[in-house]
């Protein structure tokens, strides 16, 4: 999910996230894990609901579902006949896996190619098997083609025991699909029937409720100075001090600073030449800049004081998102292409960078600029787009209308991953990063059996 990591399903954080791309993959990855565990039609469901996200989600797709559909005929109906043919389908196939199929398909071949997924049994640095799931999904994959059913079931078993590490690799195997839809994997994984139940229930209504509404801005009635405390507490409280950079034997007794005096911010609002926003000064004049803090996941740059806020010219970093086409807010894979306004003068608030991130604040008339850049692109479309488009931006929380009345934003420009993200006020970025600091690492979950959950990774193993 984006820059930002956490449990696969989360209802905190899917109704929290701001931007519905984010939320629309998710929900693509947990109808895939549903297919697998053999409930195909719960991830058409899913599907179904977010299926005007479809076409800009695809290139990060597995074929798999496409081949759960052909193997149940639980096709969506907005799935052209022309993409469900035995020719399309073929074209979906995994080159590496039918060559392997072909140059090993005979039972010795088989066993070679178990004992090379497999890795013999051998362990990594970290405790994990040495598990090629390629080679896996192949071994599985000829099985079946051979018509050894014991075989594939040792097989599953091996996936089952580590699914985190193979599910999606799994679900690209044609073959293999026509024994999942039975709920094969999902009896080997020791799933319960009725926890799945409840389960998707509240997987499908907080994917309903996000979609309609909007991302939540549960915070928006917090004071400043109570978010400015949420995020001193959570941090002290859930940071993982090793991930921060900071000595776990000696950690701060606060990330906060002084309060910035009305002077201090009046002399940063001459060197900048501007006015700065009022929630952004309401901030400062809680904290002057912030130590790093827990986003759940990792530690956040410092966001920073008066002194050290300037003018940013960012120019090349517009032109690196542009060249990568990274995908921006409210533009939605449109045939007329947006001219963006240059960004050659933007205020940077935190001490990120190329390895981490840049955060900011966005004048009003830049922000106008940007806006007109966008509509005058959107004005050209044809009117069955421009519909499209006018439905696929009423899935933020503010649309085409708060879109095109533009003041203060907040930009945040993550070059590492790729991740752009725009806020339409430094209060409603500020309620977003406070309630990310709630958030607590879950990479060594487990349940009541001391067994590990991968909750970062699959959703099966909560189900047992």
């Amino acid at each position: 999910m984006s820059h930002r990591m956490g449990r696969k399903f989360d209802r905190h954080q899917i109704l929290r996230e701001k931007d519905p791309w984010v939320v629309a993959r998710n929900v693509f990855d947990i109808a895939l894990e549903f297919a697998l565990l053999g409930y195909v039609d719960k991830a058409t469901e899913l599907y179904n609901l977010f299926e005007s996200f479809a076409s800009g989600c695809k290139t990060s797709w597995s074929p798999g579902l496409y081949f759960a559909w052909e193997a149940t005929g639980l096709w969506p109906d907005s799935i052209p006949a022309e993409q469900r043919t035995p020719e399309a389908l073929s074209k979906l196939e995994t080159e590496r896996i039918l060559w392997k199929r072909s140059i090993n398909e005979t039972d010795e071949g088989l066993d070679k190619l178990i004992a090379a997924a497999t890795g013999e049994g051998r362990i990594d640095a970290w405790g994990e098997p040495q598990l090629r799931a390629d080679d896996l999904t192949v071994a599985i994959d000829l099985a079946l083609f051979l018509d050894r059913r014991e075989k594939a079931l040792d097989i599953l078993q091996i996936f089952a025991d580590n699914f985190n590490l193979t599910w999606v690799d799994l679900s690209k195997s044609r073959q293999v699909w026509r024994y999942l839809k039975h709920h094969a994997l999902a009896r080997t994984i020791e799933v319960n029937e009725d926890k799945l139940e409840a389960f998707s229930k509240e997987v499908y209504e907080t994917f309903k409720e996000r979609l309609e509404k909007g991302g939540a801005r549960e915070l928006r009635n917090v004071s400043t100075k109570e978010l400015v405390r949420m995020f001193n507490e959570n941090t002290l409280k859930n940071a993982v001090w090793e991930e921060m950079e900071v000595d776990p034997d000696d950690p701060p007794d606060t990330i906060l600073h002084e309060p910035a005096t009305k002077e201090q911010i009046k002399e940063l609002e001459e060197r900048l030449g501007h006015d700065l926003p009022d929630d952004y000064k309401e901030f400062l004049s809680e904290t002057n800049g912030l130590d790093s803090f827990w986003n759940g996941f990792f530690g956040e740059p410092k966001l920073l004081g008066t002194d050290d806020v300037q003018v940013f010219d960012a120019t090349e970093q517009q032109e690196i998102w542009n060249e990568a086409s990274v995908e921006i807010a409210f533009v939605t894979n449109m045939s007329v292409k947006v001219d963006w306004a240059i960004l050659d003068r933007v205020i940077l608030i935190n001490d990120g960078g190329e390895e981490s991130k840049f955060v900011w604040l966005v004048e009003p008339e830049y922000g106008q600029k940007l806006g007109a850049s966008f509509f005058a692109a959107f004005s050209q479309l044809p009117p069955e787009e421009q519909a499209h488009v006018q439905k696929l931006l009423g899935y933020f929380h503010a649309g085409k209308e708060s879109a095109a009345q533009v003041d203060w934003q907040v930009c945040v420009w993550s070059p590492h991953t790729l991740d752009l993200t725009s806020y339409q006020s430094f209060r409603e970025y500020l309620e977003h990063l406070a309630g990310d600091t709630a958030n607590k690492d879950i990479l060594d979950e487990e349940d009541d059996q001391g067994r590990l959950m991968h909750s970062h990774d699959v959703f099966a193993y909560q189900l047992r």
